[in-house]
């Protein structure tokens, strides 16, 4: 009986000590993916701001008469 108890209490042990792992194993995921998900937001920022720019300097273009009379052709 003694052996038993002993053989559980060692595993009990063992369990509490890998919970403990887990957990700061899970603390270190969480704070990664906050760091991705702010990444992740800010080139997106990124990419819309340039979209934009992108955007304003085609508008800016000098418009090409003979492609215009072309399709309107």
């Amino acid at each position: 009986m003694d052996k038993e108890l002993e053989y559980l209490e060692s595993r009990v042990q063992a369990l509490i000590a890998r919970i403990k792992e887990l957990e700061t194993q899970n603390g270190r995921f969480a704070e990664a993916l906050a760091q991705a998900l702010k990444d992740n937001a800010e080139l997106t920022f990124r990419v819309n701001e340039t979209r934009s720019r992108v955007a304003a300097l085609v508008e800016r273009l000098p418009k090409d008469e003979a492609d215009a009379e072309g399709s309107a052709q």
